[in-house]
């Protein structure tokens, strides 16, 4: 049966990957045919993460912090998203698909890149200015995936002070948060200026969105639902 569709809490053999690239990529993570794994009921609270590499600081929105892969200085592997402050290692993989590996490449999170998780932040709203003329409300989350100037510093728009014009310059996101940014007026060439900082509701995800397993070794992954409807399983016990 697709992943998704498996049972909870019900050790499952992994048998089959419908996309050949997609096993690749998976097996660089350990998660190959004949591993045991199990399908989580959780709830999971997205929330962005700072990071510290080699190179800066960035956050990533909670989404995007999930399909990290780290691989802890103690041994253990988790997504981004599940490490606590202070934790360190380095980037394991990710199980990010098109346009989101370019974005970890242009935020410098590439494969065995030492980490440090800075923090969690609190979910926020960014009240943002959009070339003088409108203003907008967007999630911290979708902050962090703007991406420009103020004055020759190439930042996130996280990283913005209030007031500071910032010339927004890529979105660094797929095609759905460049049509949401698009939407409010938001997309390169446009200058754009942060005017308050307010708290946010907090969203919570049951496990139909996203799929979350844990393999035989302990490794916790939170898939995309059509990645899901990609692996064949069957559940241990069951003809």
């Amino acid at each position: 049966m697709p992943l998704n569709e498996a049972p909870f809490d019900w050790p499952l053999t992994l048998v089959a990957f419908t996309d050949a690239q997609m096993e690749n990529q998976f097996l660089r993570l350990g998660l190959a045919r004949g591993r045991t794994l199990v399908r989580e009921d959780e709830e999971i609270l997205l929330q962005p993460v700072r990071v510290r590499t080699a190179q800066a600081e960035v956050v990533l929105g909670g989404r995007m912090a999930m399909r990290v892969i780290v691989h802890l200085d103690d041994g253990r592997r988790m997504p981004l998203s599940d490490m606590r402050a202070g934790q360190t290692g380095h980037i394991e993989g990710t199980t990010a698909l098109g346009r989101l590996t370019e974005v970890l490449a242009e935020l410098e999170l590439h494969p065995d890149e030492p980490v440090t998780c800075v923090r969690k932040l609190p979910r926020m709203d960014y009240i943002v200015r959009v070339d003088r003329s409108r203003r907008e409300r967007i999630t911290e989350g979708m902050a962090a995936k703007i991406g420009g100037r103020i004055g020759q510093r190439l930042v996130q728009f996280v990283s913005a002070g209030r007031g500071q014009p910032f010339l927004v310059e890529t979105i660094l996101g797929g095609e759905r948060a460049a049509e949401a940014l698009a939407a409010k007026g938001i997309l390169p060439g446009r200058t754009i200026s942060l005017e308050a900082v307010a708290p946010g509701q907090t969203i919570a995800l049951t496990t139909h969105e996203p799929v979350v397993v844990t393999t035989d070794d302990g490794l916790h992954l939170h898939l995309h639902p059509n990645q899901a409807r990609g692996i064949r399983v069957q559940p241990k016990g069951v003809p």
